[in-house]
């Protein structure tokens, strides 16, 4: 999809209006170049109904009817001046009807991180310059190559095998190094594409757009991002590392919900076996001015502090450890594609990367495989003994 002009002009009205720069050396968003952005971030929604409501609303932006829902002025939004049109989106803000406020923080929270992610036509964002930022730290010459030779289907594909695992993340890394361990034929079929040390460059542009499923999509009301790896190894790439085991009381709640195995001694060492897996350790936790302050002020108040275990090797627990979200440029955090992912390739399992799961196949009542295709569209299946 692409915005009409009519379209793109609506919305640079209202990305003008969120950041309208300072007429100076802050260049507004539409200058900037953050308008694309925004609509490449909308445009690519997996919520099909999502995209077509918002480009019918960009449609309808500036009509008379619109500016009356909205409670402006008889004038098209985009020819009002700043005052006026901050005024008309601050009323949808404070309005006592919520789908005017999930707008309003739906328009207001793509506008401004695409602002802020923008790098602008230099490459190096001005607004960065003004809010202290350093920007983007570039990819590593010295990054090793990736370990990992997934394979990106260029025709259709058909593969057998004795188990196929939809996603690479927490879960699907896991299990398929657990299965392939016992001598199984596995494939792994991955959404995104894989990307290791030497591709990560610190970038929240190209790190949102490469490491995370489109969108982001939000809840209902407009109040809460809902943000998801997608990439080989899922969210173990971009989460940070912080590796807490279950607690108590909610393996408790999950037993009297039907599974009685997580009160038992087996998840127990379940747990003990990903932990060590992942290399969990309190090694790294050099904490910052903040966190040292908030460990005064705990320890006074006779509260539990701790360092805290993260599955981390070698991290610098500084500069590099700010951006955890965007992919770890050391190879420090031991993601699933540094551990399980890599136990299961080792194994035999063959990874597929870039190709979108649809359907399960199911003949005579049993799961028998799965098909999906390519971004190019061609057909991939999957055929599954068990």
């Amino acid at each position: 999809m692409h915005l009409s002009d009519r379209q793109r002009a609506a919305l640079a009205s209202i990305c003008d209006t969120f950041a309208p720069g300072d007429g100076a050396g802050i260049p507004s968003a539409s200058r900037l170049g953050a308008t694309e952005v925004m609509a490449a971030l909308v445009l690519h929604n997996p919520r099909a109904a999502e995209v077509r409501q918002f480009l019918r609303l960009l449609d309808r932006w500036d009509s008379p009817a619109t500016q009356f829902v909205l409670g402006g002025s008889a004038r098209p939004f985009s020819r009002q001046s700043q005052e006026r049109r901050e005024k008309t989106l601050l009323a949808l803000a404070h309005s006592r009807i919520t789908a005017k406020r999930a707008l309003f923080q739906a328009l207001k929270g793509a506008a401004t991180l695409s602002y802020y992610l923008t790098p602008g036509p230099a490459g190096h964002s001005p607004v960065w310059d003004a809010i202290g930022y350093p920007g983007p730290l570039g990819v590593r010459p010295d990054a090793p190559a990736p370990p990992l030779t997934p394979v990106h289907p260029s025709a259709p594909t058909t593969l057998d095998c004795d188990v196929v695992v939809v996603g690479s993340g927490a879960g699907g890394g896991t299990a398929a190094a657990v299965l392939a361990g016992h001598g199984l034929d596995v494939v792994v079929v991955e959404k995104g594409g894989y990307y290791d040390d030497r591709d990560f460059d610190g970038g929240e542009l190209s790190g949102l757009s490469r490491l995370y499923a489109p969108g982001p999509a939000a809840t209902a009301e407009g109040q809460l991002s809902l943000l998801q790896g997608q990439c080989l190894g899922g969210g173990t790439v971009v989460n940070y590392t912080t590796s807490f085991p279950t607690p108590a009381r909610v393996r408790e709640e999950w037993a009297a919900l039907g599974v009685p195995q997580f009160a038992t001694d087996e998840y127990d060492s379940c747990l003990d076996a990903v932990w060590s897996r992942l290399g969990v350790n309190r090694e790294h936790g050099r904490i910052s001015s903040r966190d040292a302050l908030m460990e005064r002020g705990l320890n006074r108040l006779g509260w539990h502090v701790d360092e805290m275990p993260r599955n981390v090797d070698g991290c610098d627990t500084g500069v590099e450890c700010g951006r955890c979200g965007l992919g770890c440029r050391i190879g420090a955090k031991r993601s699933a594609t540094k551990t399980w992912l890599a136990d299961a390739e080792r194994a035999g399992t063959r990874l597929v990367v870039g190709v979108d799961v649809r359907t399960v196949t199911v003949e005579a009542g049993r799961a028998t495989g799965v098909t999906g295709h390519t971004a190019n569209g061609h057909p991939v299946a999957v055929r599954a003994r068990a």
